[in-house]
């Protein structure tokens, strides 16, 4: 990925985590805030980085097509072989 694609992924996380944030801090009953912030880490977050995980899997296995798990790895800028069979697997 380039500077530019990764630069633009990280600027609308962050956009993302100050609107968050933004709506957390708007809601003035600390019990319900703690309770959105309880939401965002225990249920949304975890669930965001599941699908990230099963994308990358995903990107990964088209890799993988005609290719040995040592050269997937290679491309991978020298993973592992077990560390290529994890992400495969989502793990």
């Amino acid at each position: 990925m380039t500077a530019t694609g990764m630069d633009r992924i990280r600027a609308i996380l962050d956009l993302a985590g100050q609107d968050i944030l933004g709506e957390m801090d708007n809601i003035t009953d600390p019990v319900a805030r703690q309770e959105a912030a309880r939401e965002v880490n225990e249920t949304l977050l975890p669930a965001l980085v599941a699908e990230v995980k099963a994308h990358r899997a995903e990107t990964v296995a088209g890799l993988r097509e005609g290719r040995t798990l040592a050269q997937v790895g290679e491309l991978l800028g020298g993973t592992s072989i077990a560390r290529v069979d994890q992400i495969l697997k989502g793990r």
